[in-house]
């Protein structure tokens, strides 16, 4: 590993104390060194990364297939910038406990989020009970390793219901999230929850640190008891159409009116 066990451990407290409930930790999540080294310059105590991002970063795909270039990109990251660095690691890309939490690691992460869709299907998800076996390994292997990685068990009960419907899929983010926590998770993070009557419900159910996706205005989901704001995706997605609106206004305009 580049980092020592001790300085991996001492990063992943530092992580896991910003995590406070009703004091939520603000994620912008970035992609590549640079987007990593902006943020940080911006003041941003963490860093997390998104899959989504970082794949069409590379040009590849938001699936298990990709996951050597994937922590290659996260260990270019980890070596920008000098606050803990947690990763979007999908669903573990088909690595066993172990082996994951070497990778996460070996690329000088101290946290990670993994979910519970079920990427041989894509539009279910995995059994609860083996979910949370599997976040069981993970956490195992990394107190075996000596670095208490920031778990953040990604629950996608809500973006898998027929009608994507934030309160009839609560239920289940509940009982999901009980699993999984019980199984090791620091943190639950409930994808597109962002209703704060409905992360008050969460988090008044649980009383453990819940991530939430940003909605107008943050001191809502703040008083409402979130303890983690990701704006996922859509920070990489908002920059991709602003460049491509201005690079259209460029290209539509009279090139003669630059000599």
């Amino acid at each position: 590993m580049r980092q020592t066990t001790t300085a991996l451990d001492a990063a992943a407290n530092r992580l896991r104390e910003l995590h406070q409930i009703g004091r939520p930790l603000l994620l912008a999540n970035v992609w590549d060194a640079a987007t990593a080294r902006s943020v940080a310059a911006a003041g941003s105590p963490a860093i997390a990364t998104s899959s989504v991002a970082m794949a069409a970063a590379r040009g590849g795909s938001d699936d298990n297939s990709d996951h050597q270039a994937a922590f290659d990109q996260l260990r270019q990251i980890t070596a920008a910038v000098d606050v803990p660095v947690t990763a979007d690691l999908e669903g573990g890309y088909g690595l066993s406990p172990s082996d994951l939490v070497d990778a996460l690691l070996d690329a000088g992460a101290v946290g990670c989020n993994i979910e519970d869709t079920d990427h041989s299907t894509g539009d279910r998800l995995l059994d609860a009970e083996k979910q949370a076996a599997y976040l069981a390994g993970v956490r195992a292997a990394a107190e075996e390793r000596g670095v208490g990685i920031v778990l953040n068990a990604r629950i996608d009960a809500i973006i898998r219901h027929p009608q994507r419907d934030p309160a009839a899929a609560l239920g289940e983010v509940i009982r999901r999230a009980r699993l999984y926590l019980d199984a090791g998770a620091d943190c639950v993070y409930p994808i597109s929850l962002r209703d704060p009557a409905l992360v008050a419900r969460t988090v008044n159910e649980l009383q453990r640190p819940v991530n939430v996706n940003p909605a107008d205005p943050l001191a809502a989901l703040a008083d409402a008891g979130a303890a983690r704001i990701s704006l996922g995706g859509g920070v990489h997605s908002w920059m991709m159409r602003e460049l491509q609106r201005r690079s259209t206004r460029l290209l539509a305009s009279d090139a003669t009116a630059f000599a």
